[in-house]
């Protein structure tokens, strides 16, 4: 397909968007006819992003899956539409979709989900791109867990996973998770793959008013196989290959020799701890967690080690006429050596998969870890750094609640190249009015200011209906 019938197709279907959306917002009450068998949420939105700079804001990136893309200003119109499983049936079926149609000096279209899925009792296997929270962190106000956050655009997975936390006693829950994924071309190794698995573990009580639940957890995650786009190098992606992956284990002689020296394929993990204090006017959350490169990166039972950690603690209220909903604290720190037990190992950045932790030039880990290109889809993360993050989410009426969220990061380079500390604050006020039942006003206000950039206001306006 030639570049212009590409943009011509991107084109064509964001023209189908726009009158798609004023058929809906002009149709609302046979919208609100359409049969929910197959259907029980559907919401269009049309908005603007205006940038002082073309490059937009920490938060405005910060957990949007890519949605707005990188450039500064923009108008955009989303669809979003889902079908959910019923838990009450034994077995059921979802999927959903959202697209975002992008003008801007670059327009194209933005699909954020699209999968598929079925469930059977506590087991679901779903396919294709599917935002998910990775990680033991606040959901709502976190910047990002550390290994995975919801900054890169969705990688389309088939995954195999528990729903949830399921009981294996009244006392002790589990939540796993295994999925196999595909890169694209948008990176040094080319069509290279990814593995991803995590397990989770919950003890304490059933009580949502009363006790403590603690909490464990290890998530793992590899790209491997792909083809070196320079010199044509395939690397193993047989099943035996993946078995050796799963296990975190050497490659033999048709790999690098890199990855017979090591292990196949680019490894990065986290290990990660919370403690919740249950209270029926309020919730207590603090979580904990550090990452790891290889199998030597676990000497030391996962211990959470000074100069190598991300820590949390929130704060839940529950009571329903309280202005205060939510707090939320974060600190991060990368600049310890201790990924490997040999103090090797430099974050989200790999001697071979040139690409490092991310997809589609979006950097997957945390978002405080940013990149910087170099040629044929290199990247280099930035992260020698330490940050914290504050977050509130107020509710004072249905028209004003806002959710206020301030960063600070001190950019000190990379692991092996560093720099003099550099520091940034990153400042946003989102607020949601909600107008109707089915009509909601966003407003938001965003703004970076540092040593070495130049102060970068912007603005999010966007208008939304929803008919289920």
């Amino acid at each position: 397909m030639t570049f212009i019938q590409n943009k011509f197709i991107r084109l064509t279907f964001l023209f189908a968007l726009v009158i798609m959306q004023l058929m809906l917002m002009n149709n609302a009450r046979a919208a609100e006819n359409i049969s929910t068998a197959w259907l029980d949420s559907l919401e269009v939105s049309t908005g603007t992003v205006v940038s002082a700079q073309d490059k937009q804001p920490f938060w405005l990136q910060s957990n949007q899956h890519g949605r707005f893309g990188k450039e500064g200003s923009l108008v955009f119109t989303r669809l979003r539409l889902s079908k959910k499983d019923d838990e009450k049936k034994k077995m059921d079926w979802m999927y959903g979709a959202d697209i975002t149609g992008r003008t801007g000096s670059k327009p194209d279209v933005a699909l954020t989900e699209a999968y598929v899925g079925v469930r059977y009792k506590g087991i679901k296997l779903s396919v294709g791109r599917k935002s998910e929270f990775f990680g033991l962190a606040d959901t709502l106000l976190t910047a990002g867990p550390e290994l995975y956050s919801n900054q890169a655009p969705n990688i389309p997975k088939v995954t195999l996973s528990t729903n949830g936390f399921v009981n294996l006693s009244e006392d002790f829950a589990i939540n796993a998770y295994l999925a196999h994924g595909w890169m694209g071309e948008e990176q040094f190794m080319k069509n290279a793959y990814l593995h991803q698995k995590y397990l989770y573990m919950r003890y304490g009580t059933a009580s949502n008013c009363t006790g403590i639940n603690l909490y464990a957890g290890l998530q793992h995650v590899v790209v491997w196989g792909g083809t070196n786009r320079e010199t044509g190098f395939h690397y193993p992606s047989g099943i035996g290959d993946l078995l050796k992956v799963f296990l975190g284990k050497a490659g033999t002689g048709n790999a690098s020799s890199n990855d017979q020296s090591y292990a196949l394929g680019n490894h990065l993990g986290s290990i990660e701890y919370a403690i919740q204090f249950k209270g029926c006017e309020r919730d207590w959350i603090l979580y904990a967690s550090t990452l790891f490169e290889d199998g030597s990166g676990l000497v030391g039972a996962g211990l959470i080690r000074p100069g190598d950690y991300l820590a949390g603690l929130s704060l839940i209220n529950k009571q329903p006429k309280a202005v205060l909903k939510r707090v939320n604290i974060e600190y991060l720190d990368t600049t310890g050596k201790s990924l490997n037990s040999d103090g090797s190992g430099s974050y989200f950045n790999h001697g071979e998969y040139y690409s490092g932790w991310t997809y589609e030039g979006f950097g997957i880990g945390h978002p405080f870890i940013m990149f910087d290109p170099g040629p044929n889809y290199r990247w280099f993360a930035q992260n020698w750094l330490k940050g914290a993050n504050i977050g509130v989410a107020l509710e004072f009426s249905n028209l004003f609640n806002p959710i206020v969220k301030i960063a600070w990061i001190r950019q000190m380079g990379s692991m092996y190249a560093q720099k003099p500390a550099e520091d940034m604050f990153a400042l946003t006020i989102d607020n949601s009015s909600r107008l109707s039942s089915n009509w909601t006003l966003r407003e938001a206000l965003y703004l970076d200011v540092g040593e070495s950039i130049k102060p970068n206001p912007a603005m999010l306006l966007s208008i939304s209906r929803s008919f289920f």
